[in-house]
């Protein structure tokens, strides 16, 4: 009988709900921002003005769900949502000024968890697991 855990479904999504719970907290608690919505901080500071499809996209959310998150993040005064110059139908998002800084905050609460994340841990452990989350994501990844 195996002496550890194998229900690896189970133990990793336990793992994601506690990590993204208590990254919720940190990152409300100092930047204002969910972990969702530091993700797309993150995205538009890596492609300020890009399409909002290309944002959905991006964050695998959908559309319904990426136009709520970015009126949040426009009441918050992180980000503006503007009318594509090109096609009138489509809209650009960009950081503010405040959404910026914000998204730095949220990185650098974020590197300091994925360093608390890694405590503990052999490099070579730390190596294997990245490979075998790779794998799992290549191995049930939606085309």
């Amino acid at each position: 009988m195996a002496d550890y855990d194998d229900r690896l479904i189970f133990l990793i999504g336990q793992a994601r709900q506690c990590l993204f719970t208590h990254l919720d907290r940190v990152l409300i608690q100092r930047a204002g921002v969910t972990t969702a919505q530091a993700g797309a901080l993150f995205y538009l500071m890596q492609d300020d003005g890009c399409l909002l499809l290309e944002l959905s996209r991006g964050m695998r959310l959908d559309k319904s769900a990426i136009t709520r998150m970015t009126a949040r993040l426009a009441r918050k005064g992180l980000i503006e949502r503007r009318p594509c110059p090109h096609d009138g139908r489509a809209v650009r998002v960009f950081l503010t000024a405040a959404g910026r800084r914000a998204g730095g905050d949220c990185l650098s609460i974020v590197k300091a968890t994925n360093t608390a994340v890694k405590e503990d841990f052999w490099p070579s452990e730390i190596e294997s697991f990245s490979r075998i989350l790779q794998a799992i994501m290549q191995r049930f990844a939606e085309a």
